[in-house]
């Protein structure tokens, strides 16, 4: 009998002591130097019939990268789309699907350009030094999520103040099954062939379901700025309607230029909707 109290007893500590972690996490003292992520957002929808193989790359890209490079499926004109992927589409005159943005950094001209592309510029990136970086600390209370982003600087000539940075906030989820066209469905040589025109229940993942942000972000001196050089602002939102163990928020800081082929995404982060990202 004292056994099993013994074993029940820690299975009560191991079990409760979990439940709440993620409340428990604390954003660490802003470090000298970060990371560089990479952020692509890659426009599709379910109406276009060449799309998976924008969703296969873009899959493949973050696997390759051991979470350095950050997905975003931006839906235009389909049941997923949202009036940020209208935005977005409109502002980077986007004319192809599949196409997506790496960055946000012009290729030849064009901020919208094809999955061929995406790794040259996306490797070019990462290797890139940054002098910003995010952490991400976001909990579920019920059925609303509060997420509390970090950006600090480690220059102080880009402090924020001198030139046009903001931070933008998505709501992504995963796992969301709809019917995809697929054009290559007679084409045997294509992974594509057989699986039907439409695919029914395709798995969309990486969706764009929310700006939590302004649609080019907010202003940096909006955020509240601490004694140790970050800023910080907290965005609440509904995810009654959502499966919340398929969420996660993707913030980042953007650089906003005169024109959008002068646009910039300075750095990149991401946490489950219950969860927390340290700067790394």
């Amino acid at each position: 009998m004292k056994q099993y109290l013994q074993i029940l007893l820690f299975g009560l500590l191991v079990f409760g002591g979990c439940e709440d972690e993620p409340d428990n996490f604390e954003v660490s003292k802003v470090p000298s130097t970060f990371t560089k992520k990479v952020l692509i957002e890659e426009f599709t929808g379910t109406w276009c019939g060449y799309c998976p193989y924008g969703a296969s790359a873009l899959q493949s890209l973050i696997d390759e990268n051991e979470g350095n490079i950050i997905g975003v499926g931006v839906h235009y004109q389909d049941p997923l789309a949202i009036n940020q992927g209208n935005f977005l589409d409109s502002l980077y005159i986007n004319e192809t699907f599949p196409s997506g943005m790496v960055d946000r950094v012009p290729y030849q001209d064009d901020v919208t350009i094809g999955s061929w592309i995406w790794n040259n510029i996306a490797q070019s990136q990462l290797s890139a030094s940054t002098f910003c970086g995010l952490a991400l600390k976001s909990v579920v209370n019920g059925n609303s999520a509060t997420t509390e982003v970090h950006v600090a600087f480690n220059d102080s000539l880009f402090d924020g103040s001198i030139s046009d940075y903001r931070l933008t906030v998505y709501l992504i989820e995963d796992g969301l099954l709809f019917d995809q066209r697929n054009y290559d469905n007679s084409e045997t040589d294509s992974p594509y062939f057989g699986l039907g025109d439409p695919i029914a229940n395709y798995e969309h993942n990486y969706v764009l379901r929310e700006a939590l942000s302004d649609p080019l972000g907010d202003q940096l001196s909006t955020l509240v700025l601490t004694s140790e050089n970050e800023r910080i602002k907290s965005y609440e939102v509904d995810i009654s309607s959502y499966n919340k163990n398929k969420l996660s928020i993707v913030a980042f800081v953007n650089y906003v230029g005169l024109s959008s082929i002068e646009h910039e995404v300075m750095n990149v982060q991401k946490c489950d909707i219950d969860g927390f990202q340290d700067w790394d």
